[in-house]
């Protein structure tokens, strides 16, 4: 449900974009291109025979707090990076900084370059067995370092809150009486969330948003990009994203791999429905949740993308919530 590229335009001058990359260590000659506003603006960065992708994130979003939010994102993906794990990563400037402020008209707006994901999205069955074992020791391994070097503390936690009141508060202000029926679905599911363990390996720094579209595929090695839903989260529900993205093959691949790194429990596999119809309703709440606080510009939803929402909230409460993870099947 994300804006399409020419939705919104670039809100800060290439002018103003192309003296900030000259902080930057890049080989000449530079060019600049936009792409698209979704949840950040961004821009493709070509230096050289080198591509980055020149990000201005809009800070009005409801799950950042402060700049500490944004530096914790850049700072948890250099550590990657310097671990050798396949993720697009800050690049520093002249000075060092992985992330830089630049003043607007309106205020002042978080910047940061970041290495370009090469190779292609694949999506279904064009996600290969080999590909997914490949992202499934990856993701392993991040949440390992994750844990031994303390990454992402100052982040939001995305719990009950973040996953499913403020989802159904914004449903609720878009559909009205069309959402009757959602406050009691998402006490079910929180009933369900509260069983979940939080104990660390469980629950830490987490991408958050991992679906394929956030990968790019080179040769069956995955690079992962766009942390910025970064949070404190169940390591569960990152698995549970990529569930709902990719065939049975490629699937029960990815979890072996992951499982050759690091512990996933079986307790933490039985929540994975649990966590599917919580991302359901996430999703479409996420994004109206920030529809509504302004930074895309007047909150109006299309009438085809308001019948869209009624037809899955209407499937989710025909649906009902799978058992509480702590109850037999």
């Amino acid at each position: 449900m994300s804006l399409s590229p020419e939705a919104v335009p670039p809100a800060v001058p290439l002018g103003q974009l192309e003296e900030v990359l000259t902080a930057y260590d890049l080989p000449g000659p530079v060019g600049l291109t936009w792409l698209r506003r979704g949840f950040n603006d961004h821009y493709e960065v070509t230096a050289g025979a080198s591509r980055y992708i020149l990000r201005v994130y809009l800070p009005d979003k409801p799950y950042i707090r402060s700049l500490s939010d944004f530096q914790a994102e850049v700072e948890a993906l250099n550590v990657l990076a310097l671990e050798g794990l396949p993720v697009s990563a800050p690049v520093p400037d002249r000075r060092g900084n992985l992330l830089t402020r630049l003043e607007v008209e309106g205020g002042s707006r978080p910047l940061a370059l970041f290495t370009y994901a090469p190779g292609e999205e694949r999506r279904g069955r064009d996600f290969t067995e080999a590909a997914a074992r490949n992202l499934g020791m990856t993701l392993a391994r991040i949440h390992q370092l994750a844990d031994e070097r303390h990454l992402g503390r100052d982040r939001y936690t995305l719990d009950e809150e973040f996953l499913v009141d403020r989802p159904i508060a914004a449903l609720r202000r878009a559909l009205g009486a069309d959402a009757d029926g959602l406050e009691t679905y998402g006490e079910t599911l929180k009933a369900g969330l509260r069983h979940l363990p939080r104990t660390q390996g469980a629950f830490g720094f987490i991408h958050g948003d991992l679906h394929t579209g956030n990968l790019r595929v080179e040769h069956d090695r995955c690079t992962v990009f766009d942390f910025d839903h970064g949070a404190q989260g169940w390591r569960a529900y990152d698995l549970a994203v990529l569930r709902m993205s990719l065939p049975d093959g490629p699937w029960a691949a990815l979890l072996e791999a992951y499982r050759s790194v690091r512990p996933f429990s079986e307790e933490e596999e039985a929540a994975l429905p649990l966590l599917a119809q919580v991302r359901e309703l996430w999703d479409p709440g996420d994004f109206l949740t920030m529809l509504y606080t302004g930074a895309w510009g007047p909150p109006t939803i299309p009438e085809k993308g308001l019948d869209r929402i009624r037809t899955q909230v209407r499937g989710w409460l025909d649906a009902g919530s799978p058992p509480s993870p702590e109850q037999p099947s």
